[in-house]
């Protein structure tokens, strides 16, 4: 079954602690710290796909898309929010969801607790 990624899907890996991860250890780094994030080395970082068959992986790219569409709303409504309070509870639900998008894609790529350590660490 040949069906396309949903760009949330993909927002969702780019996103990611893992490939954040990945695209800074193949990356340059500029003088003042900053990396660049050229074609050149987005091409190169490994775009889980999915197959849509397998009613677990389609399940993932689902829960995948839940997720970041939810980040998105959460950082619209920060962007609008009004009070200290507001903003600290908006912030902890995009951070705790930001923390289920990690976790989903270590899911995605097979990762051990060693090496969500070791992508967690750097």
């Amino acid at each position: 079954m040949n069906v396309l990624l949903s760009i949330h899907y993909i927002l969702g890996l780019l996103n990611s602690s893992l490939l954040d991860w990945i695209a800074k250890s193949i990356n340059s780094r500029f003088s003042s710290g900053y990396y660049s994030f050229n074609r050149q080395y987005i091409e190169q970082l490994p775009i889980r796909t999915i197959d849509f068959s397998d009613p677990e992986d389609k399940k993932r790219h689902d829960s995948m898309v839940e997720l970041v569409e939810a980040m998105l709303s959460l950082n619209k409504q920060l962007a609008t929010a009004k009070t200290a309070h507001e903003k600290t509870a908006l912030q902890r639900q995009i951070d705790a969801t930001d923390k289920q998008i990690d976790t989903l894609v270590y899911e995605l790529y097979g990762l051990t607790d060693d090496e969500i350590k070791i992508v967690e660490q750097g």
